[in-house]
């Protein structure tokens, strides 16, 4: 796939091996959201992940402000199970940031990562 996803919030390297284990041949890139927005805008990463305890806290409010509101999703919000037709669609409509719940992490990436592979 050759993509590079940087990873940030809450969980980072529970994030990582979800990452890993859905596709071994993706990068990551264990971050805070501050150098994310950085490596998003230089090209260095394609993608962002993170996690926290909302789904659009902590785990995408500071990527929101720094690379635009436009460009983010929360794919899993608590008390939610990931929709994968929502996520295809956040994909699909460009969006390379996105949040999702602690908890739902090894059930969201997945998903999350197919999207990404057959876009």
């Amino acid at each position: 796939m050759g993509v590079k996803i940087a990873i940030g919030g809450m969980q980072k390297n529970e994030m990582e091996l979800a990452v890993k284990k859905a596709d071994p041949q993706i990068e990551t890139i264990i971050t805070n959201d501050l150098n994310a927005s950085k490596l998003l805008k230089s090209g260095e990463a394609d993608y962002y992940l993170g996690a926290c305890e909302s789904g659009g806290g902590s785990a995408i409010s500071i990527l929101i402000g720094l690379v635009g509101y436009s460009k983010c999703a929360t794919v899993c919000k608590n008390g939610q199970r990931p929709n994968k037709d929502e996520i295809i669609k956040a994909v699909n409509d460009g969006k390379i940031c996105f949040g999702m719940t602690v908890s739902s992490i090894t059930d969201t990436v997945p998903i999350l990562i197919d999207a990404l592979k057959n876009k």
